[in-house]
């Protein structure tokens, strides 16, 4: 009776197994048992047969016997002449082959080569980035699957459409590791893209899992979308300076504002001369009560997340020297020399063509007052010339009366 029952629970066990001893390459899960019938082998004993293993445990072909031995715990002979491998590892791929001899003489030979394998836990994307930066190349995130066997593959996909690394826009980089214990692999995939201005704003980026075995299906990763950023323009990167034209009389106030206009917001750094300036960041920079120690060119450095600064074209800050008239004497950074010598040769030609047209005035003045001046004295002389001639018959006169 108990023969009779165990006979009926292993007829049950190779019930379930029918379907996969009956292929000669037989695929195992990792942990699970595993029934290899022995074709042509007697139902009942007294059996003639015989099983011969090479696996990873041997280390050449191993005999089994019906009466069992050390290896019960691994691999053991079924009263119906079936293989039984109780759980089954990774050390247990190989061959096994069994020979048996019907009751009528017959010989009959089974071969199965057994594949071990172990689904890992659905791939997950590590580090994933929130942003990338078009026209240059970005880590999008690591892909990573943990605990199976054989290593399987990873594959990345971009909108639904696989990525294929051609080292230019696209760039994967595989790493496998195998535990010293377990023999598990763990496989990682960190995918670099360099995404092309005008792309989509938000791209959907996805991996998966291949075990590599025949009918497993792929394992699929939560998917990222991660915003595109597209850099500004250098030209876009302005200095706006109040009062206008960077020029300041002594004491006076200069407000130097950056706009970088993009988001999310930046941090802005100034510049002196070249020179980073000790301030933290900020968009506007005051310069009170100016001083010949704030004169110098300045420009902001715009830094943009996930990518390099951008330095904004200088203004050139400068003081204005007044005279007691008012009169500007001296600017740097308002007008240029250039137009400075050129207003101040205007005004030289001005006031030497009215030096020269005052002269030619005067002189023709004085010419006039000449020529007036002139008649007058021919007149004077000609009666001054009168009155001698009048006075000298009187002077005669009196001579000649005399004794």
């Amino acid at each position: 009776m108990a023969a009779g029952a165990a006979a009926g629970a292993w007829v049950l066990v190779l019930s379930l197994w029918g379907a996969v001893v009956g292929s000669q390459n037989i695929t195992a899960r990792i942990g699970e048992p595993l029934v290899l019938n022995c074709k042509g082998a007697p139902k009942k004993p007294p059996q003639q047969l015989e099983w011969k293993l090479n696996t990873g445990r041997t280390e050449a072909w191993k005999v089994l016997s019906t009466q069992g031995d050390s290896w019960d715990s691994v691999a053991r002979i079924l009263p119906n002449g079936s293989l039984l491998l109780p759980a089954v590892g990774i050390q247990d791929e190989g061959t096994f082959r069994c020979r048996a001899m019907s009751r009528k003489g017959k010989e009959t030979k089974s071969n199965y080569q057994v594949q071990v394998y172990k689904i890992p836990g659905k791939p997950e994307i590590v580090d994933p980035a929130s942003e990338l930066t078009a026209g240059i190349p970005n880590k999008v995130g690591t892909c990573v699957s943990e605990g199976g066997y054989p290593a399987g593959t990873l594959s990345w996909h971009l909108d639904g459409k696989p990525l294929i690394s051609d080292g230019k826009g696209v760039s994967v980089k595989e790493e496998t590791r195998r535990h010293p214990e377990t023999g598990l692999f763990t496989v990682q995939s960190e995918l670099m893209v360099t995404p092309a201005l005008g792309q989509a704003p938000r791209p959907t980026f996805s991996c998966s899992f291949s075990p590599g075995l025949p009918r497993r299906r792929a394992l699929h990763a939560a998917s990222i979308q991660p915003s595109v950023w597209e850099p500004v323009p250098l030209e876009k990167v302005q200095l706006v300076v109040e009062p206008e034209g960077g020029a300041v009389a002594p004491g006076g106030t200069v407000t130097l504002t950056c706009e970088a206009p993009a988001q999310p917001p930046l941090q802005i750094h100034w510049l002196k001369d070249g020179m980073p300036l000790p301030l933290p960041p900020s968009p506007v920079l005051l310069l009170p009560e100016v001083g010949p120690q704030d004169q110098g060119t300045y420009s902001c450095v715009a830094t943009y997340p996930a990518h390099g600064p951008q330095e904004s074209p200088a203004v050139s800050i400068s003081i204005i020297e007044t005279g007691e008239e008012g009169t500007t004497t001296g600017s740097v950074g308002g007008l240029g020399l250039g137009t400075l010598a050129l207003a101040l040769g205007i005004l030289g030609g001005l006031g030497t063509a009215a030096l020269l047209i005052g002269i030619i005035m005067w002189q023709r003045r004085k010419h006039r007052g000449e020529e007036r001046k002139a008649p007058e004295n021919q007149e004077e002389e000609e009666e001054h010339a009168e009155l001698n001639q009048s006075e000298e018959p009187e002077v005669a006169e009196g001579s000649a009366g005399g004794p």
